[in-house]
């Protein structure tokens, strides 16, 4: 599954009623560090398919976003819980293995 494309507009319908933890990319055209990661972004929206939402918020298009959950540096990725509220962040993870890590220590798939 790919990830999907977040914005304020579908934000409350794709994850705080998605039922479901979701992992939410922050990043921007700009960021060299945030196109390494597009690729690894997409094998994590893969592997958790059906377990956990995968979206990304390009911070530019959607700048009230990255304000509301404090984004200043961008890689940011927010893991939130079904309702919606934020469990954890991390900034910039050096792989998919520190993605993976940081989802299995905030929450049970």
């Amino acid at each position: 599954m790919a990830t999907k494309i977040l914005s304020a507009d579908n934000w409350q319908e794709e994850i705080v009623n998605a039922g479901k933890p979701a992992l939410v990319d922050f990043w921007a055209t700009w960021c060299p560090h945030c196109k390494r990661l597009a690729p690894t972004v997409e094998k994590v929206a893969d592997e958790y398919d059906g377990k956990l939402v995968v979206g990304k918020v390009d911070t530019d298009e959607n700048p009230g976003l990255a304000q509301q959950y404090k984004v200043e540096y961008l890689p940011t990725f927010l893991l939130l819980a079904a309702d919606g509220t934020v469990l954890d962040t991390i900034i910039s993870p050096a792989n998919k293995a520190a993605i993976d890590e940081f989802i299995a220590k905030n929450v049970q798939l």
